[in-house]
């Protein structure tokens, strides 16, 4: 771990909030589902805790969507790229995501990259919140992100799937030479495996998968049995060492 790396890490979901600080993890239920709920929840966990200074926070793709862009051909300057960012993703959604933050994962010019945006909004309640307890943000991502950095070697450079499962939301690559080649991120209902396996179903479709690659699959539901969503293909659920909310910290 670099020495600038933050000290304290977040992770922020509808439904439950958690905090690591070196091998501590506490973990909250939130009271009301959704992004002020989730706040409070945050604020409840660091109250009193005697934490300070830099924070990583981790958020539910229900809170940061996550997008597949194409890569300009040359390479840019991060406020080039930032703008860049932002004219493909007004094209897509209209002038409402001129003002979002974006972040992004650096990838080689020309290959595709992946982004996410959040409201400015929602942002600065976030920092507000994370000021009062005498922390500075330094690192707010999507979960795909912190979760594609720290499998990227394990997944490999073959052709494969790498799920992510939390409630109501499934988020599907699919993974083609070490990189991200296709992104689908829908809201669920009811049984989480089979909603992979139709997902993976359609997307192996679209891709023309001749034969079926493995699937990776990261989750912070309660424990399943995710081997039914193969259909064929093998497998691979991705320990995370602890229990929920974990698998969504970079540790």
């Amino acid at each position: 771990m670099s020495l600038l790396s933050p000290r304290l890490r977040i992770a922020l979901t509808p439904g439950r909030v958690a905090v690591a600080a070196g091998r501590g993890y506490r973990e909250a239920t939130v009271a009301a589902p959704g992004w002020a709920g989730a706040l409070e929840a945050l604020a409840g966990l660091l109250a009193g805790a005697g934490l300070n200074g830099r924070a990583g926070v981790t958020l539910s793709h229900h809170f940061a969507p996550v997008h597949l862009l194409t890569a300009p051909p040359v390479a840019l300057k991060p406020a080039e790229m930032q703008g860049w960012i932002l004219d493909t993703l007004v094209r897509q959604f209209g002038e409402a995501g001129r003002d979002w933050r974006v972040t992004w994962q650096a990838e080689p010019p020309g290959a595709p990259f992946l982004a996410s945006s959040l409201e400015p909004a929602r942002l600065a309640e976030l920092e507000g919140v994370l000021r009062a307890a005498s922390l500075k943000p330094v690192d707010v991502q999507p979960w795909l992100a912190v979760a594609w950095n720290r499998q990227r070697r394990r997944l490999g450079r073959g052709r494969a799937w790498f799920a992510l499962a939390e409630p109501d939301r499934l988020t599907l690559a699919g993974l083609e030479a070490g990189r991200v080649k296709s992104l689908r991120s829908v809201r669920t209902q009811g049984d989480a495996v089979a909603a992979l396996t139709d997902l993976l179903t359609r997307e192996a479709l679209l891709a023309d998968e001749s034969t079926p690659a493995p699937v990776w699959v990261e989750s912070v539901l309660p424990p399943l049995n995710w081997q039914g969503a193969g259909g064929g293909r093998s497998v691979h659920p991705l320990a995370s060492g602890r229990e929920a909310l974990s698998a969504m910290l970079d540790d």
